[in-house]
């Protein structure tokens, strides 16, 4: 069987999903090498998989993560978050990423290489010469923000002229107000010697890769008739049922007697948790739910008051708990609400940090959730937002025809079907290893 590397960005949003994904390659008779941050070196051990530390500034913590920003400096959510967080965070972590996987390469076999999308430490490779690189899969674990004659990044697909061109127009703002980020990845390749990006460089992340499986299902994608034929959906990687898991004494509570509102802002962005958990407390304390919030950190504190419908956890298990869930409230994590999703909760969505904007513009675009435009919504808009969801069965029955969606997947088999077959088919052979040592492995490359 086949040798496979697997690397992830050292983010549970990243390394969860990728680590199923070797799993059931290492089922399959496969042999597996999980690249990613000391933090999950257990986690990965655990799975009895051979766990390889990224290299320098890559091997980041995200527990204390803060952006690699100065202290005391924050970030406007939008553009000045993406901004910054492609320059500094991928960016800077493209090479030493780079570096690791060269040296991997150098004394280990490898058939093939799995990274999540924004793991930019496969760019050189892929910029360089097809023969001297074994073929590389990219997984996408956010929306797809790929340039189309259909969409823009933020809306749905249109009809009229007008609407093409108004979509036209915004891709070109869109990719002007993002050009620093070229200019500033296209100056860390040449300091590599490799070739400049060929295009904006988030269509490069899909369009490089050999090939892109795409971790949602079609239905919560806009379409596009110029969607490349490499583009595979593969569904979501769910959490696994945990048999370990006990019900906390409230679980009690969950009898159907009234709607469960369950509200988290995930494991990144929960450094304030008033940013909507908060809002959310205060919004429903005297609707007639059970709301269940979920911090995401062992010490995360609210400073509202917890009223009694109100139950604080740091953490619960999703799979067991969404059954029981009327709607979701989150800042729109991608994993977070393809898993709501496909168990057919509707969503209310406030998030405007990482790709939170395009999770939000999508769930909209469904109808099967409302977008709140914002990541710090008012009580107000949260209660407003959940009384609609909770009055108007249209959202439900659009969850529920999403679910049927994400049912119709098989995401790991159709995954591992995918890996097996690019490792079988005439892909161009790879070069002895001494090639891959040299930073100039895009020297001559037009």
């Amino acid at each position: 069987m086949s040798h496979i590397l697997v690397a992830a960005m050292p983010a549970p949003g990243h390394v969860n999903p990728m680590l199923a994904i070797a799993c059931r390659l290492r089922d399959r008779g496969h042999t597996v090498l999980f690249n990613t941050g000391d933090v999950f070196r257990e986690q990965v051990e655990s799975e009895r998989l051979r766990f390889i530390p990224l290299k320098g500034k890559a091997n980041f913590d995200y527990r204390i993560f803060n952006k690699f920003l100065p202290e005391g400096k924050t970030l406007k959510p939008g553009p000045e978050d993406m901004i910054h967080s492609f320059k500094h965070v991928m960016g800077d972590t493209m090479l030493p990423q780079y570096d690791g996987i060269c040296e991997i390469l150098s004394r280990e076999s490898v058939d093939a290489i799995l990274v999540n999308f924004i793991f930019l430490g496969a760019i050189p490779l892929l910029l360089g010469p097809r023969t001297a690189r074994p073929p590389v899969i990219s997984v996408g674990v956010s929306p797809l923000v790929l340039s189309s004659a259909d969409t823009s990044h933020l809306r749905g697909p249109v009809t009229t002229s007008e609407e093409r061109e108004r979509n036209r127009e915004e891709t070109r703002q869109f990719q002007a107000s993002f050009a620093c980020i070229n200019e500033y990845l296209d100056n860390l390749l040449h300091s590599y010697g490799c070739p400049p990006l060929p295009g904006f460089f988030l269509d490069c992340l899909y369009t490089l890769p050999d090939l892109f499986l795409q971790l949602t299902v079609d239905a919560l994608e806009f379409p596009r008739s110029d969607m490349p034929s490499h583009i595979k959906f593969v569904g979501a990687v769910l959490p696994r049922s945990s048999s370990a898991f006990q019900p906390p004494d409230w679980w009690k509570e969950l009898d159907g007697s009234r709607p469960v509102v369950l509200v988290t802002q995930g494991t990144i962005a929960n450094t304030d948790l008033n940013d909507l958990i908060g809002p959310t407390i205060a919004a429903l304390s005297t609707e007639d739910v059970t709301v269940i919030a979920a911090t995401g950190k062992a010490n995360g504190a609210v400073t509202a008051s917890i009223p009694a419908n109100t139950k604080v956890t740091s953490f619960v298990p999703f799979m067991e708990l969404l059954p029981e869930v009327s709607v979701f409230v989150t800042n729109g994590g991608f994993g977070a609400v393809n898993q709501a999703l496909s168990m057919g909760v509707p969503i209310v969505i406030a998030g405007e940090t990482e790709d939170k904007a395009f999770v939000a513009a999508r769930v909209a675009w469904t109808g099967a959730g409302i977008s709140l435009g914002t990541s710090r919504p008012t009580a107000e808009q949260v209660r407003s937002a959940v009384r609609k969801i909770l009055n108007d069965d249209t959202y439900q029955t659009k969850a529920r025809a999403l679910q049927k969606c994400f049912a119709q997947y098989n995401s790991l088999e159709l995954i591992a079907g995918h890996v097996e077959s690019i490792l079988g088919s005439n892909f161009s052979p790879v070069l002895p290893p001494e090639r891959l040592l040299t930073s100039a492995l895009c020297e001559g490359v037009q």
